[in-house]
């Protein structure tokens, strides 16, 4: 009888211990989940190119580590806004987004990003540059 008690309270600890160290891990993977929720051609759950590449930069930002890391997303971030107002306001300027397009591609080149934020940020520009590409070969007037 005692060695059943003894192996039920060394049972039921180790299976607190478990669960509680799987409870601290919870809330980093519930971060990333919204990676899992992305299918080719972007979120699922919608909004705008440039919305969606403004998320991940804010998820970039979330890992810099130093000055110069925030730095370059901070840059990122502002180009991308330049070319979003202009965007807004009717008008494609090539320069803004070819500034966006190698202000992301620097945060991917030299800021220490986990792979998946680095794999999501190049197909950020991959995207960017189909969207170029797509409307230069229509035709529309550039400014």
């Amino acid at each position: 009888m005692r060695s059943l008690l003894v192996k039920s309270l060394a049972g039921g600890a180790l299976l607190f211990l478990a669960l509680a160290l799987n409870a601290q891990d919870y809330g980093r993977y519930r971060d990333n989940d919204r990676y899992y929720d992305r299918d080719d051609r972007g979120y699922r759950r919608g909004g705008s190119p440039i919305e969606r590449v403004e998320s991940d930069l804010s998820y970039a930002a979330s890992s810099a580590y130093s000055r110069g890391e925030r730095n370059r997303v901070e840059k990122a971030r502002h180009e991308l806004g330049e070319f979003e107002r202009s965007w807004n306001a009717g008008r494609f300027n090539r320069h803004d987004l070819d500034d966006s397009i190698a202000a992301i591609q620097k945060v991917i080149d030299h800021n220490r990003l986990d792979d998946r934020a680095r794999s999501v940020l190049w197909n950020d520009v991959q995207r960017l540059r189909d969207f170029r590409a797509d409307y230069e070969r229509r035709g529309y007037p550039r400014y």
